[in-house]
């Protein structure tokens, strides 16, 4: 997955939408995107894992609102841990993530980024596969 290095600059640090992990410059665009945003989704308690310590990474998504406890707390285990899909233009990386609520098999949500892997978000709403019920019969 990769580590972010424990001596950033403060001024890098200060963008919790920044992505902090070196690049490997034998990776391709979607490789590096897809280990940013699985460190954001990470990071923000997402996944089956805590939030990260560190509360200048966590981010706020659209509509989110009251304590940092509650918000953490909305978000447990929303997510698989590892990215579906990723795609990049010349402008920004689209990562997908599939849900991991029950009734909601087949829906995903994205994370969205520049191609310089800044202004790191999780999409407003979500993507729902219709023919993935086809699929799991």
């Amino acid at each position: 997955m990769g580590k972010v290095p424990s001596h950033v600059a403060p001024w890098l640090r200060e963008d919790p939408q920044r992505c902090l992990l070196v690049r490997d410059l034998g990776e391709n665009m979607e490789a590096m995107a897809r280990r940013c945003a699985e460190l954001f989704v990470r990071q923000n308690g997402y996944t089956d894992v805590p939030a990260t310590e560190d509360s200048t990474r966590w981010v706020l998504e659209r509509g989110e609102a009251g304590s940092w406890a509650r918000v953490l707390a909305a978000r447990g285990g929303m997510l698989e841990r590892e990215a579906t899909a990723v795609q990049c233009s010349m402008r920004q990386c689209l990562v997908s993530f599939r849900v991991r609520r029950a009734s909601l098999r087949c829906a995903y949500r994205n994370v969205s980024m520049t191609q310089v892997f800044t202004q790191i978000r999780l999409e407003a709403g979500g993507v729902q596969d219709i023919r993935c019920d086809e699929r799991q019969a």
